[in-house]
């Protein structure tokens, strides 16, 4: 692959000597005579400031400060491999730290070329990328329901395999997948369905500038877009997603099948508009409206879509809903506060309010992008011994958001059959107070401590006889390459 063949032009080029600072240096007749075919970058150049800002943000590392601050001119071979560097982190930059290695590939693409990277000006990096995720959980719980039982001996340990591929097909078209391991990956379990059974969860194409949109992404991906996170979904989400900004304001909009097909090919489809607002430095607005044709159900205790008690067998309580949304997050020095809230609709309601709502907000020192945990990182995994916290609070009503749309279903564990499962109703007719806390405790390594206290939030629904539902508590490692 290209990335190895860049590796192997590098390597003998970086191997030839070190100098303290991290820089390469040139001894003997060789080595000087690879250095003299590159000129020097003059100082003051603005890829100094470029570098320098990279290296704060953690996407470079074993260079000195003084390199990129006119204590040292830097050969346009050094900028280049300092930028090789770089673009293997490209996906763990933010956007403008993407901007700079993209400003910085078009200037120094003839050396990277020479090197063995071949990028062309402003193309994107390689054509095939492999990257990774390991996850290894400890969790326990402590169930508040009549009839629920704890998590006990193996059940309490899991583990996760994630294998990302990505690449170009051209200027205006990339595409990514991933494979990953089943969810019931128990120790001690190795038979088929819980330690060997993958899937192919995200596989999508992406094509910029088409169609008059900045861009237009088809195929199966995350739902991890709309509103601030209380719709969501991590993978296995087929359809079409459409982007396009106006200045400070921006469009999002997305179709497609939420759930696996149901009786008589019923796509269960959900659509989505949403139009942001960037109304300051610090703040950003939200605002869009849904349309589901996804039934809620119920059945037994807790067992159907909907997180309330019914008969022996599943009977619809609403046919499909629709609905709209508004968000927004503040950042205030170090601290990030994010609202969510959703208004709905139910068509042919049966046992329910027909007008349910939801609401959740959350108070972060993350400096990260500003969505609900645990939809995107707390910290950067490549900045070593940094850490960050939030505190959530939601509360949803029974139908408020569409059955496989709730981006907090399956942040908790327990077992499947528990009445109530707070693994299956995260988002559904509860109060949730939301604890996390995360630490990189080395380069591409991140500590997780969660906690999760559960209530049930319209009891006269179901047949409980108090209000607790769960406490569930996570430690979790999590290894990304």
């Amino acid at each position: 692959m290209k990335k190895a063949k860049k590796w192997l032009a590098v390597i003998p080029l970086a191997l030839m000597s070190v100098t303290m600072a991290g820089m390469p240096a040139w001894t003997g007749t060789v080595s000087a005579a690879v250095a003299n075919s590159f000129s020097d970058v003059p100082a003051g150049h603005w890829a100094y400031d470029a570098v320098s800002k990279l290296a704060k943000a953690g996407l470079i590392d074993g260079y000195s400060d003084k390199s990129f601050q006119g204590d040292k001119t830097i050969s346009r071979y050094e900028f280049a491999f300092i930028v090789a560097k770089a673009l293997d982190r490209f996906d763990n930059a933010d956007d403008a730290n993407k901007q700079l290695i993209d400003k910085l590939s078009a200037e120094f693409a003839s050396e990277l070329n020479r090197l063995g990277t071949r990028v062309s000006k402003v193309e994107t990096k390689t054509n095939t990328w492999v990257g990774g995720e390991t996850r290894l959980r400890f969790v326990s719980d402590d169930p508040g329901v009549s009839g629920g039982s704890q998590l006990k001996g193996a059940d309490r340990f899991d583990f996760r395999q994630r294998i990302k591929f990505s690449g170009t097909v051209n200027d205006t078209i990339s595409w990514a997948g991933r494979i990953t391991t089943s969810g019931t990956n128990k120790f001690g379990n190795t038979e088929y369905n819980s330690g060997s059974e993958i899937s192919l969860d995200l596989m999508s194409v992406t094509a910029k500038n088409v169609l008059g949109m900045d861009s237009i992404r088809v195929g199966r991906s995350a739902l991890d877009f709309y509103s601030g996170g209380l719709f969501g979904k991590p993978m296995n989400v087929d359809g079409v997603l459409i982007n396009h900004t106006f200045g400070n304001a921006s469009f999002k909009g997305w179709t497609g099948n939420i759930k696996n097909a149901g009786n008589n090919g019923d796509a269960n489809q959900l659509t989505t508009g949403q139009v942001g607002f960037r109304l300051a430095d610090n703040m950003n607005v939200k605002t869009g409206y849904y349309w589901a044709d996804i039934p809620g159900t119920k059945k037994g205790r807790g067992e159907g879509t909907v997180n309330i008690s019914g008969g022996a067998t599943a009977s619809n309580v609403f046919t499909s809903s629709k609905g709209w949304t508004a968000g927004f997050d503040y950042k205030l020095g170090r601290y990030t506060l994010i609202g969510d809230y959703v208004s709905t609709t139910l068509e042919n309601p049966n046992g329910l309010p027909s007008n349910p709502k939801g609401w959740a907000v959350q108070l972060s020192n993350s400096q990260g992008p500003a969505v609900l945990f645990p939809s995107v990182n707390l910290v950067n995994p490549v900045k070593v011994g940094t850490d960050a916290w939030m505190a959530s609070y939601r509360s949803i009503d029974p139908g408020a958001i569409p059955a496989g749309a709730g981006n907090f279903d399956s942040t908790a564990v327990a077992y499947a059959a528990q009445p109530y499962n707070i693994f299956t109703h995260g988002t559904d007719n509860v109060n949730v107070l939301y604890l996390a806390y995360q630490n990189v405790i080395a380069k591409n390594v991140i500590l997780s401590l969660e906690y999760q206290d559960f209530k049930i939030k319209n009891r006269d629904l179901t047949d409980l006889s108090s209000d607790k539902l769960n406490q569930t508590y996570m430690m979790k490692f999590e290894l990304f390459y």
